[in-house]
């Protein structure tokens, strides 16, 4: 089995007023402001994800709020679930957060997967974890496939970014977008801010596959393995595997940037 990894850090129709209709149901709803009770949250979200799963998908979920008593499981089998009151001690995977972070991800306004990002696993998150049994025969993926679907109401698991659905995770601020991992060779995708004053990583923290760091917004500094270097909007660095790739920011404007990944061990 695999072992599951620290996230050190995933239409045209027929007639004129069929494809108006096609158009509004496309169109993101707007955000919820209403707060909703864990089985409420659990049952959508179970609804979604149902429609994402092929029939020979089966998993039991475990959720508990973390600041009361109330908890309950999902039974997934042949692209139908069952919500079941209270928890079990049978499960592929538990999840555990208060009332008020469930809504937040509910909500949209921030994913599971940047509630769950971690520079190293003993970094406090948001939502907790515990995998007992794997899904399939590739646990990580098991994990991030409910991660990435399960959390995510959207048919397309829309990813909103910016600074009010992040968390700081490695010095900056984070979320995640697509992680994926299959017999050691994997990819990842993340979107960053840095803010002034702020750092991402430490001189010393390598990884041993390649990377890409695509510049979006601002200017600041950059060490790419013994160089230091200026970097600026739309440009894009690579960094080749056990370098150091440490970003800081010195000026006003935030550096916005996109991280990818990939090979073995991504």
């Amino acid at each position: 089995m695999e072992k599951v990894l620290p996230l050190v850090f995933l239409l045209i129709v027929g007639c004129a007023n069929d494809s108006v209709k096609e158009k509004k149901e496309m169109v993101p709803k707007k955000m919820v402001t209403s707060t909703f009770e864990l089985d409420h949250m659990v049952r959508k979200w179970s609804e979604s994800f149902v429609t994402k799963t092929d029939s020979t998908y089966e998993a039991i979920l475990n959720f508990y709020l973390a600041d009361s008593s109330q908890a309950c499981h999902v039974l997934f089998s042949n692209n139908e679930f069952e919500l079941v009151n209270g928890s079990t001690d049978s499960y592929n995977i538990s999840f555990s957060s208060t009332r008020d972070h469930y809504n937040k991800i509910f909500k949209g306004e921030m994913t599971a997967m940047t509630s769950m990002g971690q520079a190293t696993s003993s970094d406090p998150i948001p939502l907790n974890f515990d995998i007992q049994k794997a899904i399939t025969d590739n646990a990580t993926n098991d994990f991030l496939f409910v991660a990435q679907r399960f959390f995510n109401n959207t048919p397309y698991d829309l990813v909103k970014l910016g600074e009010e659905h992040a968390r700081i995770v490695h010095g900056g601020l984070a979320i995640p977008i697509f992680y994926q991992r299959t017999e050691g060779i994997g990819v990842r995708s993340a979107w960053y801010q840095i803010n002034k004053g702020e750092q991402v990583n430490e001189p010393g923290d390598t990884n041993p596959f390649p990377q890409y760091f695509i510049i979006t917004q601002g200017e600041g500094y950059a060490k790419i393995g013994n160089d230091t270097i200026v970097v600026k909007e739309n440009e894009a660095y690579f960094i080749p595997p056990n370098s150091d790739h440490v970003f800081w920011n010195e000026g006003e404007e935030p550096i916005v940037y996109i991280f990818l990944a990939w090979g073995k061990g991504a």
